[in-house]
């Protein structure tokens, strides 16, 4: 597991199409990560892959990029735990949505 800056492109992504799916493998490649890397986070419920048991076959929406690129950083820049990783992606994400409610309101 590693982290690349190069990755950070993802966070400058456009809008992407929901049917822009990735396959495992290309996750790592682009992230320069391990496969089992992947596997873990799907393992705590952090990533939810289409595709069936085999990992290999595993895809998932482009749009998750940013989520396991934040994760990999925690964990690696910060020596975060992954479960603590996920835990604070999950808190961070549900904050935007609810921020995001609010300004609608507003």
């Amino acid at each position: 597991m590693s982290s690349n800056n190069e990755a950070g492109d993802v966070l400058l992504a456009q809008f992407l199409d929901e049917d822009d799916w990735l396959r495992i493998d290309e996750i790592c490649a682009r992230l320069r990560v391990e496969q089992q890397w992947i596997v873990e986070m799907v393992e705590l419920g952090a990533l939810d892959p289409r595709g069936g048991l085999d990992p290999a076959a595993w895809v998932f929406p482009r749009r998750e990029l940013p989520r396991v690129l934040a994760m990999t950083r925690l964990v690696t820049d910060l020596g975060v735990n992954l479960t603590g990783a996920a835990i604070i992606v999950q808190l961070v994400e549900e904050r935007r949505r609810l921020l995001s409610q609010l300004a609608g309101k507003g």
